[in-house]
């Protein structure tokens, strides 16, 4: 006897999926979890470095011109200058 197998998150069948898989893909999966720990809206991040420091990221080359805009790129950027500037200092 097969039992049917759905999703835990939107209930869709897992036909074709591994015996243990518990959702129908990973976006379902990242909502579970998302609303498991009370997250489900996006979380709005603020770009700290001003214009000055972000010209700064593009002239060091950490960072590429076309990624100015995206928070997360900058941060990426800022932290591999500042472990290099760590590492020549310390």
């Amino acid at each position: 006897m097969t039992e049917a197998r759905s999703c835990q998150q939107c209930n869709a069948s897992l036909a074709g999926k591994r015996s243990d898989a518990k959702f129908c893909g990973v976006n379902c999966r990242n909502l579970h979890f998302k609303h498991r720990v009370g997250r489900t809206e996006a979380i709005a991040v603020k770009v700290l470095i001003e214009r000055d420091g972000r010209d700064a990221l593009i002239e060091d080359g950490s960072l590429n011109m076309q990624d100015e805009h995206s928070p997360q790129k900058v941060r990426e950027a800022f932290y591999v200058m500042w472990d290099e500037f760590i590492r020549k200092n310390a």
